[in-house]
């Protein structure tokens, strides 16, 4: 999933946002370097990256593509399901999204000590261009394309992909639809499970 779903399944905790937004950033082993709750959010990130590639629903969207495409079939559902998240945002939360963008932000700029400065670059590009609630317009999807081919490092097709999105709009809606509500669930109970084992480390201390 992309940044959009990234904070909203992690926004009843600031720490876990700030974490689950670093979850693009930091690789390799979480080392106690941040506070627990921001490296559990990093860990939250690749535990909802994890389930979205594995998922049967998922890997359907990502076979819906033109041949030349699946190597980046990943990356264009990611967008995509973003982009439907953003026009279906209020069957999913009680704000509007313009108020859940500030409100995202303004939970980073209060972390920025704990952001790395190219994490900061990017959350400040976000806010400016207003990322999250141009999320709702289908072009945004094309200029996330075309920003993400000029980021790799290999010749790549993601400049053409868009006609991908337009081909199978309606199918990848559905997906979308049918793969959310258990995305959702699943966050709940990583959540869930993660506050157990933190309650049950403190006992032990």
């Amino acid at each position: 999933m992309n940044h959009l779903a990234h904070f909203f399944l992690a926004e009843e905790n600031g720490e876990l946002l700030v974490g689950s937004f670093l979850g693009d950033f930091i690789k390799g082993r979480l080392k106690g370097e941040r506070s627990t709750a921001i490296e559990n959010g990093i860990r939250l990130h690749r535990a909802i990256d994890a389930y979205t590639d594995r998922h049967t629903i998922t890997r359907t969207s990502q076979q819906r593509y033109e041949d030349r495409f699946r190597r980046f079939s990943g990356i264009m559902t990611d967008v995509i399901f973003d982009h439907f998240l953003a026009i279906h945002w209020r069957e999913y939360h009680c704000e509007e999204l313009q108020t859940f963008s500030n409100t995202t932000f303004s939970t980073l700029s209060q972390n920025r000590e704990q952001l790395p400065p190219f994490a900061i670059k990017a959350y400040e590009g976000m806010q400016c261009s207003n990322a999250l609630l141009n999320y709702r317009d289908p072009e945004s999807i094309e200029r996330s394309f075309r920003y993400l081919s000029g980021r790799l490092r290999r010749d790549n097709p993601l400049a053409e992909a868009y006609g991908q999105f337009l081909a199978n709009r309606d199918e990848l809606e559905s997906d979308f639809i049918e793969f959310f509500p258990e995305l959702a669930q699943f966050t709940l109970n990583w959540i869930a499970d993660s506050d157990r084992r933190s309650a049950i480390n403190k006992e032990c201390k």
